[in-house]
Order: structure tokens, then C-alpha cells, then sequence
């Protein structure tokens, strides 16, 4: 079975790469890290299958998917994602899989069974449906920003969401802590809110936002608050009525 790995991040190749030079019957015979690379690679060597990030730069995956949903002969698709929850509820399609990060390894040879049984014993005329399908429905969260242009000086550039820690008023300003650092943007909290999937970000006070998947402990604190340790150790005050409109997040 022939394969590629388009992700733009290197460890998560290189764990991908390992594994699969590790299993039996697999040909590794190309890696991307961008969507456009993508395309290029999936056309010389085309593959069985291929690994393909929900989140790359200039194509994401779901652009990727759509070019190669209209081809003629389209390799199987294995989405990878870390954080989006509505993708990972539509990926729940027969004939495609899903690896969501961090995968181990008994969760990657359940996926390895699924896609080499699919090269095995193809179904072309459900494939092309389900790969349209899935993209209408991963589509359908296009409201919510995938990426921030930050100023830096005479320049600006792109803050992933996926990258974003928190972000916390200052002033007239919010200034995003992500994981390469921190940017001030000039604009409310609330509006920078309403930009973010409220699946992966919460607001847990009137002057932070937080991501979900960074909040590394909740500890009881006074007069009903709660208080947060991120995975960073910063400590921030949940307060019982922001927590309040969130009992998901307590459960």
C-alpha cells in the first residue's frame, strides 16, 4: 500500500512516518508540508492513501479533499486532526477514518486495518459521495476564524487558532498569547469571541478567553469561582458566572 503524509508540522510527520515504516506492507513514498505540496506529491507518486492534515498552510485539508474528490482516480483519504470537534464528529463516515492527535499506537493499527480492507476491496461509486459529503458538513463551521492576522510592526502574518492560548484584554487592545508568543490586536474581547468556535475556546472572565484543550487543572476557589492552571502554568480566575454559562465544561 502506497502512502503519502501531508502534515505542516514535523514531529507529527515524523510519528506518522515511524509507525508506518514499522507495519508491514506499507511504501512511504512521499511527505508534504503545505497543500499545494500536497497536490504536487499525491500526482507523481500516486498513492493509496493518504494522512492529510485538517489544518496546513495556503490549502488547508478540506481544500485538498475537494481537489481530489473531482479527480479520476482519488486516493483514500485518512484525515488528521488535534482539535477540531466538529470534524471529528464528521468523520464518522464508513469508508473514511480520522486520527485525532495525540493518536497511539493501537488507535493508528485499527485506522491501518480500515484503510488497507478499503484498497483491498474499493467501493468507487460511495466513495466520491462520502468525500463530498464530509466536506459539506466540515464546511458547514466556516463561520468561525481558522487564523488571526496579527500586526508586528510594518508587517502582519497569520496566528493559527489551533496555536492560540488565551487571549486577555488590555485596554482598548487583546492581546493573544499563543504559543510563539504574544501579540496585542486592536479590538474587544467580545468580538474577538464571536470569531472563535465556542466547541474549543471558552470564556471564563471578562477579560480572558481561554482554549479548552490548554487548561491543564480546575481547582475549587472562593465564593463559588473556580481557578484554572494552564498547560503553560499561567493561573487564571473562572468566575461562577461565566462558569455558569458553560456546564459542560464542569461535568
Amino acid at each position: 500500500m502506497r502512502v503519502v503524509v501531508a502534515d505542516d508540522e514535523a514531529p507529527a510527520r515524523r510519528k506518522l512516518a515511524r509507525f508506518l515504516r514499522d507495519s508491514d506492507g506499507i511504501e512511504l513514498v512521499g511527505e508534504a508540508r503545505t497543500g499545494t505540496e500536497t497536490l504536487a506529491v499525491i500526482a507523481a507518486t500516486r498513492p493509496d492513501v493518504v494522512f492529510l492534515d485538517v489544518q496546513m498552510p495556503d490549502l488547508d485539508g478540506v481544500r485538498v479533499a475537494e481537489t481530489l474528490a473531482a479527480q479520476e482516480r482519488a486516493p483514500r483519504i485518512v484525515f488528521v486532526t488535534a482539535f477540531d470537534r466538529h470534524a471529528v464528529r464528521a468523520f464518522e463516515l464508513d469508508a473514511l477514518d480520522y486520527l485525532l492527535k495525540p493518536f497511539d499506537r493501537e488507535r493508528f493499527d485499527r485506522m491501518l486495518a480500515r484503510a488497507r480492507s478499503a484498497v483491498r476491496a474499493p467501493d468507487e461509486s460511495g466513495t466520491t459521495a462520502q468525500v463530498a459529503e464530509l466536506i459539506a458538513r466540515l464546511r458547514g463551521d466556516d463561520r468561525y476564524a481558522r487564523r488571526l492576522l496579527v500586526p508586528d510592526g510594518e508587517r502582519s502574518f497569520y496566528v493559527p487558532v489551533r496555536e492560540i492560548v488565551r487571549l486577555e484584554a488590555d485596554g482598548n487592545d487583546v492581546v493573544v498569547h499563543a504559543r510563539r508568543g504574544a501579540y496585542a490586536l486592536r479590538a474587544t474581547l467580545d468580538s474577538m469571541e464571536e470569531r472563535l468556535d465556542p466547541a474549543a475556546f471558552a470564556r471564563v472572565h471578562r477579560s480572558h478567553v481561554v482554549n479548552i484543550d490548554e487548561i491543564a487543572e480546575v481547582h475549587p476557589w472562593f465564593h463559588g469561582d473556580q481557578k484554572l492552571v494552564l498547560r503553560d502554568g499561567t493561573e487564571i480566575g473562572w468566575s461562577r458566572r461565566y462558569a455558569a454559562k458553560r456546564p459542560d465544561l464542569l461535568r
